[in-house]
């Protein structure tokens, strides 16, 4: 189980220390929860950026967003050739990820698998569903206060196109997101939009954070995501956070403990509960 998450690690990881100039972002995840009558889950959101030549800003970027549960391995693998930071050309991080993730990913990464299809684009979702690798491009950029990313996406084995595109306003202690998402078949029938506004606010004692979710291309209901952050002391915050969904049909939400390490290690232990099942978690976390 945990074992998947490793190996993929442990590809990323010798590139990263190969050369002092290369740089390796994201989160590397091990943690337990009692759904299924206990089962392990290991979690990699992490890109390692490797610098091509000197002479121009040419990189080259291998990532994965990857799960490794008991039995399977479902993921999205990424590699890219990066110009300038600003345009990517391979398969390339949907522009639709990049703002709002689901507020399970930290405290309760089970549920944030299981319920992929609510926060994360069609491309990410049928790449870990079904093995349907988009091909695509992709550019982002900031204006100020505004950060842009747009992306396309072609999946062959998925006969699917999508096209995703995700602004961010960053206000002084508020900050508002959004992003859209269309999706057509290979023959430009259309097949659905997913769709997200949210907002997250530094109130001084707390920070909160409101999600509108319109998943229509992942067949998936409407949701309203909420979640609360405030400090107990200096190494420990409570959270709180759900997923509530249109006529309450799949609600989920839970509490939790985030026990700070250091700055960049945390241990977090959570309870959730919804329409599928009650669930006990217990996650490492480490932030790169």
């Amino acid at each position: 189980m945990v074992r998947s998450a490793l190996l993929t690690l442990g590809l990323l990881w010798p590139a990263a220390l190969s050369a002092q100039s290369v740089s390796f972002e994201g989160t590397l995840a091990l943690g337990t929860t009692d759904i299924a009558g206990g089962s392990g889950i290991g979690v990699i959101d992490a890109t390692a950026t490797i610098p091509l030549t000197r002479r121009y800003p040419l990189t080259f970027e291998l990532g994965a967003y990857l799960f490794g549960l008991d039995g399977k391995r479902p993921h999205e693998t990424y590699g890219a050739f990066v110009w300038d930071d600003t345009w990517r050309v391979g398969v390339v991080r949907p522009a639709f990820d990049q703002v709002l993730p689901s507020v399970f990913a930290r405290a309760a990464p089970y549920l944030a698998y299981e319920r992929a299809e609510y926060t994360r684009a069609h491309a990410t979702v049928e790449a870990m569903r079904r093995t349907a690798v988009p091909w695509g491009i992709s550019w982002q950029q900031s204006f100020g206060q505004t950060d842009v990313a747009v992306s396309l996406h072609d999946a062959n084995k998925g006969n699917f196109r999508s096209a995703s595109i995700a602004l961010t306003y960053h206000g002084a202690g508020w900050q508002l997101a959004a992003a859209v998402e269309t999706v057509t078949e290979d023959d430009f029938t259309h097949e659905g939009i997913n769709a997200k506004l949210g907002a997250r606010f530094d109130m001084g004692q707390m920070d909160v954070g409101i999600t509108y979710l319109h998943p229509d291309a992942n067949d998936t209901p409407d949701a309203l995501a909420l979640d609360v952050v405030f400090p107990v002391s200096s190494r420990v915050d409570m959270l709180a956070f759900g997923e509530i969904t249109d006529k309450g049909k799949d609600d989920a939400y839970g509490l939790a403990l985030d026990y700070k390490v250091r700055g960049d290690s945390s241990v977090l232990f959570a309870v959730t509960d919804g329409a599928r099942d009650s669930a006990v978690h217990l996650t490492l976390e480490r932030r790169f």
